[in-house]
């Protein structure tokens, strides 16, 4: 029986993966129903063994589904993994520096419908001044 499948197994194009056997087998030449295991390895399917899980720290690089080489009815993932990057924290701004003003030496400026339009200082430094 498995000798059969072996060799059955050679005429095989593709690996078509399925979870179950089909019963109904779309050949080029013609249409099987009721396909035995032999019919479906023939013309490429595959049972599909289940996905492991991806390992802690790690995701998926890349993904392949290959024959599997102890049995030539099932296929299964060739998964290649890589660490998951440590996130890079982003340094904070440097605060910023305030200066502490006196109302009495500020003056807002505000439209008739009380919408705010600026602040001036009142004795503010002359800066970049030209003598």
């Amino acid at each position: 029986m498995i000798m059969a499948l072996v060799s059955i197994s050679v005429f095989a194009v593709d690996i078509i993966p399925v979870t179950s056997w089909p019963k109904t087998i779309h050949a080029p030449d013609k249409i099987i129903t009721g396909a035995t295991i032999e019919d479906c390895v023939k013309y490429g399917y595959r049972l599909l063994t289940a996905k492991p899980a991806t390992p802690e720290g790690k995701r998926i690089k890349s993904e392949t589904i290959i024959q599997d080489d102890k049995d030539p009815t099932k296929c299964k993932y060739d998964i290649v993994y890589e660490d998951i990057p440590e996130p890079i924290i982003p340094v904070p701004p440097p605060p910023e520096v305030l200066t502490n003003i006196p109302s009495a030496k500020v003056s807002f400026n505000f439209t008739t419908n009380g919408t705010f339009r600026g602040v001036v200082w009142l004795d503010a430094p002359i800066t970049n001044a030209v003598k």
